[in-house]
C-alpha cells in the first residue's frame, strides 16, 4: 500500500490539529514574505497548503458523507480557524509584496501564471484594506463559513426527517425494482432521498401521493414545509446574501456578482446575462411546444408533481421503452468495468480496485496507473444513504506534491443493492457517474507539482465543469454502452433496439431542461447583482423563463446548496458555459478520430494535465484551434430554434 495515497479517516482532535497547522502556516507565511525567489516565497506556502488541505478535506468529506451531530459540532469549531487563517494570509501585505517581486524573477510560464493569479487572489482577499475595514472583511469570511455549513446541515436534517409508510396499493405503478428500494419489514417506507423521490414522482399512479411527496420535497428547510421549522434556511440565506454584498462593497465592487466574475473567464456580469438570455430566446419556442405536447398527452392542466410522471409516460409512448427497461442491463459491476475501460481507451491509464478499509463499507478504493506506474487514487462512495448529503460531487484530498500523488473523493447518491440484487443504475445515474469521474480525472491526471494549481486548483470556475460535461458525451457511444451493460441475470448487453431508443430520446424535452437551467443561472447572477429580496428576483426571472406557475409552498431556494453551501454563487452559469466548451470539444475529438485519437490525447495534455497553471481559455484554444461557439451546445442539445 502506498501510504501517501491513503487518507487518514481517524481524524482525532480536529480542532487541535487545525489550530496547530494554521499557526504553523502563519509562521511560514511570515518567513516567505521576506523571500525573493520561487523557492523562498512559494514553496513554504505549498507545503502548508498541502498539509492543511488534507486535514480540511477529510473533515469536510466526513461531515458530508457520515454526518453526526457530535462530529459536526467539532467540525464547526474548525471553520472559524480555517477562515481566519486564509483571511490572515490574504491580508498579509508583506507576502503580497513578495509575490509582486516574483513578477520580475526568472520563472517558468506556469510559475509566472501562478504568481499573476496569486496577486489577484490577494487583491480579492482584502490585502488592500486597512484597520476596521480589514477586520470586518475577516469577520465576514468567518461568518460565511459557519452559515454555509448551517445551510447544508439544515437541508440534510430536513431531508432525513420526512418519512411516510405506505401500502402496496398506494404504490400502484411501481415495478419490483422500485418496490425493492422502499420495502421495509412491514409495508413500504418513502423518504426524500433522491433515488426514492425520483421513483415516486416518475412511476406512482397516485396523483395525491405524488403531490404530498412533492410538497414535502420542494418545501424542505423552510417555514412552510412538512418538516421541522427548526431547519428553516430563510434567515441563513438572507444573512449569506447580505454578507456577500457587504464583502464585495469593502473591495470596491458594486455587488457580489462583479466580485465573483473577476476571477472567471467571462469578462463581465453583462456578458453572463447576455449569454443566458440568448439561450432562453433560442430554446423557449421549443420548450413551449414540448410543454404543449405533454399537456395534450396528459389530457388536463399539469401540476408540478405531474411533470415527471407524464413525461415518462409520453417518453414510453414516443420511443417505446421506459426507464425501468434499462436498469437490469446496468448492474454496478458492469457499469464500473465499462467506465474504467473507457477511461483507459481515452487516456491510456488503468483503473483497478484495491483492498483498503475506509470510513464506510460502501466505499471503493480505485488506483489509477499508466506505463510509468501509479498516478493517483479515487475513493468512490456511490450509494444513497441517510446522514449523507444529497447530490453528487468530487472533492480533492491532495494534489500532486513531492512524493504525494493526487487523491480524489467521488460521491454520488445512486441506487443501492437490494436483497439478492446488485445495485442497478438508472441511465441518468450513469451519466452522473461519468460526470463526476470527469472531475476526478481532471484532478488525478495533473502534471502540475504545485498544490495551488494542481488538478482542479486554480482552474477558473467557468472552466471547472468542462472535463465533467465532456465525459458525459461518451455515455451515448455504442462501444461504451456495450462495455457498461450486462444484464444482471442473463449477462446480455443492451439490445440494439434499446440503444437506438436511448440515442433518439437523448434530447427529449431538452428545451424545457435548458429553460430550467437558465432560470437557475439567471436567478443566481441577478440575485448577486441586486439588493432585492431573492424570492422577488426569482419571480422576475420567471417572467422570462417560466411556462407554468409554481405552488405557494415552493421553497427550492432554501435547499439550493450549490449557491448557499457550495462554490457556485454568481457562478451557476458555469454549467451552461462549460456545456458550450464540452460540446465543442467532443465534436472536435469525434471529427478527428474519437476515443484514443491524438485529439483525445491532446485534450488530456492541454486541459487535464495543466490544471490551473496556465490560462484556461488559451489552453482550450491550443487544444481546439479556435474559441468555442454557442451553436455546438444547441446542436448537441437538439435545439433547432
Amino acid at each position: 500500500m502506498n501510504n501517501n495515497l491513503a487518507p487518514e479517516f481517524n481524524v482525532g482532535d480536529i480542532e487541535k490539529i487545525i489550530t496547530e497547522l494554521t499557526e504553523k502556516g502563519l509562521k511560514q507565511a511570515n518567513i516567505a514574505s521576506a523571500g525573493n525567489d520561487w523557492q523562498s516565497v512559494v514553496e513554504p506556502l505549498d507545503q502548508i497548503e498541502h498539509e492543511l488541505g488534507q486535514k480540511m478535506s477529510v473533515n469536510s468529506h466526513l461531515n458530508s458523507v457520515k454526518f453526526s451531530e457530535e462530529f459536526n459540532a467539532e467540525y464547526e469549531k474548525t471553520l472559524p480557524l480555517i477562515s481566519k487563517y486564509y483571511s490572515e494570509i490574504g491580508a498579509n501585505k508583506s507576502l503580497y509584496h513578495a509575490f509582486q517581486r516574483l513578477q520580475n524573477a526568472d520563472l517558468s510560464a506556469e510559475q509566472h501564471h501562478i504568481v499573476k493569479e496569486s496577486i489577484q487572489g490577494f487583491e480579492l482577499s482584502g490585502v488592500g484594506l486597512e484597520g476596521s475595514a480589514s477586520d470586518r472583511f475577516k469577520a465576514i469570511q468567518e461568518e460565511l463559513s459557519l452559515l454555509s455549513n448551517q445551510f447544508s446541515k439544515n437541508v440534510l436534517q430536513s431531508t432525513n426527517e420526512w418519512k411516510k409508510t405506505v401500502t402496496l396499493e398506494q404504490l400502484k405503478g411501481y415495478s419490483e425494482a422500485e418496490l425493492a428500494k422502499v420495502r421495509v419489514e412491514v409495508g413500504y417506507c418513502l423518504s426524500l432521498q433522491i433515488p426514492v423521490y425520483i421513483d415516486l414522482m416518475t412511476y406512482a399512479d397516485s396523483s395525491s401521493l405524488r403531490e404530498e411527496v412533492y410538497r414535502a420535497y420542494i418545501s424542505r428547510a423552510s417555514d412552510v414545509g412538512l418538516t421541522s421549522k427548526a431547519f428553516d434556511n430563510q434567515q441563513v440565506m438572507s444573512e449569506i446574501l447580505a454578507l456577500r454584498s457587504e464583502l464585495a462593497g469593502l473591495l470596491g465592487f458594486d455587488n457580489y456578482a462583479e466580485l465573483s466574475i473577476e476571477s472567471k473567464m467571462v469578462g463581465s456580469t453583462a456578458e453572463v446575462v447576455e449569454f443566458l438570455d440568448e439561450l432562453v430566446v433560442r430554446s423557449k419556442v421549443q420548450a413551449m411546444a414540448e410543454l404543449e405536447e405533454l399537456q395534450t398527452f396528459a389530457g388536463h392542466d399539469l401540476a408540478p408533481w405531474d411533470l415527471m410522471y407524464y413525461s415518462e409516460k409520453l417518453k414510453q409512448q414516443k420511443f417505446g421503452y421506459k426507464r425501468s427497461d434499462l436498469t437490469p442491463y446496468f448492474p454496478e459491476k458492469s457499469v464500473l468495468k465499462g467506465l474504467f475501460s473507457t477511461i483507459e481507451k481515452l487516456y491510456g491509464i488503468s483503473v483497478v480496485k484495491v483492498s483498503e478499509s475506509t470510513y464506510h463499507d460502501d466505499v471503493k478504493v480505485l488506483e489509477l496507473a499508466d506505463n510509468n506506474g501509479t498516478i493517483g487514487r479515487i475513493y468512490l462512495d456511490a450509494y444513497a444513504r441517510e446522514n449523507k448529503r444529497g447530490g453528487a460531487w468530487m472533492s480533492d484530498y491532495q494534489g500532486l506534491y513531492q512524493d504525494n500523488l493526487p487523491v480524489a473523493f467521488v460521491v454520488c447518491n445512486l441506487n443501492t443493492p437490494t436483497g439478492d440484487k446488485p445495485a442497478l443504475f438508472e441511465f441518468d445515474e450513469i451519466v452522473t457517474l461519468f460526470h463526476e469521474f470527469g472531475h476526478a480525472l481532471h484532478h488525478v491526471l495533473t502534471k502540475v507539482p504545485y498544490p495551488c494549481a494542481a488538478g482542479i486548483s486554480g482552474v477558473p470556475w467557468d472552466g471547472v465543469e468542462l472535463p465533467s460535461q465532456y465525459m458525459e458525451f461518451y455515455c451515448y457511444e455504442k462501444d461504451v454502452i456495450e462495455s457498461i451493460s450486462s444484464h444482471w441475470q442473463t449477462g446480455e448487453t443492451l439490445p440494439e433496439n434499446l440503444y437506438q431508443k436511448i440515442v433518439v430520446s437523448k434530447n427529449f424535452q431538452s428545451g424545457l431542461q435548458m429553460l430550467r437551467q437558465c432560470e437557475f443561472s439567471l436567478w443566481d447572477i441577478h440575485t448577486h447583482m441586486s439588493s432585492d429580496d431573492t424570492s422577488a428576483v426569482l419571480a422576475k426571472v420567471r417572467e422570462k423563463t417560466s411556462l407554468m406557475p409554481i405552488i405557494d409552498e415552493n421553497r427550492f431556494l432554501n435547499a439550493f446548496s450549490h449557491i448557499f453551501a457550495g462554490g457556485y454563487a454568481a457562478g451557476y452559469f458555469s454549467y451552461k458555459w462549460a456545456e458550450v466548451l464540452a460540446a465543442d470539444a467532443y465534436e472536435f475529438v469525434q471529427k478527428n478520430g474519437g476515443i484514443g485519437s491524438e485529439a483525445s490525447k491532446s485534450f488530456r495534455e492541454c486541459i487535464l494535465e495543466v490544471g490551473g497553471s496556465l490560462d484556461f481559455m488559451q489552453q482550450y484554444q491550443k487544444f481546439r484551434g479556435e474559441r468555442p461557439q454557442l451553436e455546438g451546445l444547441l446542436k448537441a442539445s437538439g435545439i433547432s430554434a
